[in-house]
């Protein structure tokens, strides 16, 4: 003995199990590797799903899932919902966060030419827009001299649910916006949610985010869809106008069509 408490190391059996009847232990990382998969699997969903269905998904025992489960939902990176089905959570948002500016920055410098196009047909300021936490930040801003004040305070973050590309960027990453209140988002209220709920619904049916801003006066904005490389990443083609000025959503197709030749020009882009 030496003093201190000797730990009895187990003896490996056949096959490389410890002891009678014990498994052998999993490659190094698969509960995180398995829990990434269950995250995956929700995101790609179009509705929350079921305990069953997600087990089916991902090739998992309902029991081990739904442990799995507990501890996702407890960190907020899943929800649990009242019909017993789950979606991810804002836990998530608030992830994504930290590494926002700089990767918006150089997504901004590639989409510059696409967003130069899309300037000239519409004279009317544009920008890329994507989701940091309860916030949006916009890169690539172009406008005239007319829109220099509104695209000045467009540069500054914009509380996502005050924006049409915030709920355009919200009803892609979550599907209740009383999520938004978890994640952090301040002053939404019973009304706001439902309208919130309702818009949600309106965006992801026609691909396109129309709204007043409610964070900068006198700004409306049109927002589509669009997704950046090989890894997925989501942002917003913005079009914005003085609310006075014009009806916005006579840019819709000019826009659609922008999202669709940024996609297919940054396939290859990692």
């Amino acid at each position: 003995m030496d003093g201190g408490r000797r730990l009895q190391e187990p003896s490996p059996g056949a096959g490389g199990t410890y002891g009678a009847g014990r498994a052998e232990p999993g490659p190094p990382g698969a509960p995180l590797r398995k829990a990434l998969t269950v995250l995956e699997a929700l995101a790609e969903a179009s509705r929350p799903l079921t305990l069953s269905e997600l087990a089916r998904l991902v090739n998992l025992p309902k029991s081990s899932l739904h442990r799995m489960l507990r501890v996702l939902t407890d960190l907020g990176l899943t929800v649990r919902m009242e019909s017993k089905s789950y979606e991810l959570g804002a836990g998530l948002l608030r992830l994504a966060a930290a590494g926002a500016p700089a990767r918006t920055q150089r997504l901004g410098y590639a989409v510059t030419p696409f967003l130069i196009e899309l300037f000239q047909r519409t004279r009317r300021i544009v920008s890329l827009g994507t989701l940091s936490g309860t916030n949006v930040r916009h890169v690539g801003t172009l406008y005239g001299r007319e829109h220099t004040g509104l695209a000045m305070a467009l540069r500054q973050p914009v509380p996502a649910h005050c924006s049409a590309a915030g709920r355009l960027l919200l009803a892609t990453a979550m599907r209740d916006p009383a999520h938004c209140t978890e994640a952090g988002a301040p002053g939404l209220t019973p009304a706001d949610t439902d309208s919130m709920r309702r818009d949600f619904e309106r965006i992801r049916r026609t691909g396109l985010s129309y709204a007043r801003s409610a964070h900068i006066p006198g700004l409306v904005e049109l927002a589509a869809l669009v997704r950046l490389g090989r890894t997925g990443t989501v942002a917003a083609v913005v079009v914005a106008d003085n609310v006075h000025n014009t009806d916005l959503r006579d840019a819709g197709q000019a826009l659609l069509n922008t999202a669709t030749a940024i996609e297919q020009g940054l396939t290859d882009t990692p």
